[in-house]
């Protein structure tokens, strides 16, 4: 244990003493909420209509009977002009975002539209309401929706056929928590597997590999330390340091994702300590298997250029595992949770929506323990090769 204990300290001092790697352990976590932050600001302004905007319209053979359809065009939000007849010009004002909608309605259309009976042979077509508008200027965009949606109200009425979820009411009984669930369970498996892997990259490849660069390993391998010791201290270290990454990069995408998701009422106080707990003990089984297998390709690589080559092809398949994650439905099967870092992906996913499987849980936690057990003997192996610590 004592030499478990020299190899950790070795390992951590060599970190914590260099600015550069430390800063590269911190740095992830500010970033992330930095172009987070900014990104969700920027959605937000491209997203968003000033509440003072005043809409600029232009009406062709607009009919007053309409006005209990459009009571929201006011001389406070929009400027309107009523014409008689078409005008060009106003489609290049359309692509040049001066106007937001130009729209032209056909002569006689309320009372065409009030007769018009598609049972009656002869009747010809209905009457058909043109809105012009660009979709690359947002009040154009909205308004457009907005006009559409009273045409398609006037529709209903004179129909009579049925109506649908007419008036004030609230249709959409979707709960805050239910929001919040959904979009957290779609982003943050997927992302923070991709941290927890991207965090132990950065500081296990360098470890095996940059050590053969450097010929130190042979001293290290000359000390009377059993290799099983100097295997669990370099993973235990590794592992920390790697924590250490990935809890910068969690808090940064977290501390951002309100930002992020502006506009979007999310409730993150639906997750309390004991989620927090369990996602931690996921985490930590994931982030050992993560730095094993990084560790074996770095003893395997014959330098950190290489080692970086072989992580890159890990990198690829661990973006496709956490794809899977983004339905936001986790597996309920025991037997998926018997894939290493799979299994973790649909755990994270199942904590985060409130519907954690004990069972599943556990078996996550001991197939992640038992692929790190394995990892560390194979490194055993590995430290005890020649051919593969000295490239003979």
């Amino acid at each position: 244990m004592k030499n478990v204990l020299t190899i950790i300290k070795k390992e951590l001092r060599r970190f914590f003493t260099d600015r550069r790697m430390l800063l590269s352990l911190i740095l992830p976590g500010l970033i992330i909420f930095l172009i987070y932050s900014v990104m969700g600001e920027f959605i937000e302004k491209q997203s968003t209509v000033a509440e003072d905007y005043k809409y600029e319209i232009v009406i062709v053979n607009y009919d007053n009977n309409l006005d209990p359809y459009f009571g929201f065009l006011t001389p406070e939000t929009s400027n309107i002009t009523y014409l008689d007849d078409i005008n060009n010009e106003y489609f290049n004002d359309i692509k040049e975002k001066k106007l937001d909608i130009y729209v032209v309605y056909p002569d006689n259309f309320y009372l065409d539209s009030l007769n018009y009976d598609p049972s009656v042979q002869g009747s010809g077509n209905s009457p058909v309401v043109k809105i012009y508008y660009n979709s690359s200027k947002v009040e154009s965009s909205q308004m457009y929706n907005i006009y559409l949606s009273c045409l398609s109200t006037f529709q209903e009425t004179i129909s009579e056929k049925f109506r649908v979820n007419v008036g004030d009411e609230q249709f959409d009984l979707i709960t805050k928590e239910s929001m919040t669930i959904e979009i957290i369970t779609m982003l943050v498996p997927f992302l923070l597997i991709t941290f927890l892997f991207t965090g132990a990259m950065s500081i296990s490849v360098e470890s095996i590999a940059g050590e053969k660069e450097r010929g130190t390993i042979a001293t290290i391998l000359a000390t009377p330390i059993k290799r099983t010791e100097l295997a669990f201290g370099k993973i235990i270290a590794l592992g920390i340091l790697a924590l250490i990454g990935a809890a910068s990069s969690f808090i940064g995408l977290m501390a951002s994702l309100p930002k992020l998701m502006a506009g979007i009422n999310l409730d993150l106080s639906i997750y309390g300590v004991g989620e927090y707990l369990l996602l931690l003990l996921v985490i930590i089984g994931t982030t050992l298997v993560y730095v094993v297998l990084i560790s074996i390709v770095s003893a395997f690589a014959k330098s950190v250029k290489e080692a970086n080559s072989y992580s890159g092809i890990l990198s690829i398949l661990n973006i496709m595992i956490g794809v899977t994650s983004m339905t936001g439905i986790s597996s309920k099967s025991v037997a998926s949770h018997l894939i290493p870092i799979y299994n973790s992906t649909q755990v994270i996913s199942a904590i985060l929506s409130l519907e954690v499987n004990i069972v599943n849980l556990i078996v996550t936690i001991l197939v992640n323990l038992a692929a790190v057990a394995v990892g560390v003997f194979a490194l055993t192996k590995m430290f005890n090769s020649e051919k593969v610590m000295f490239n003979s």
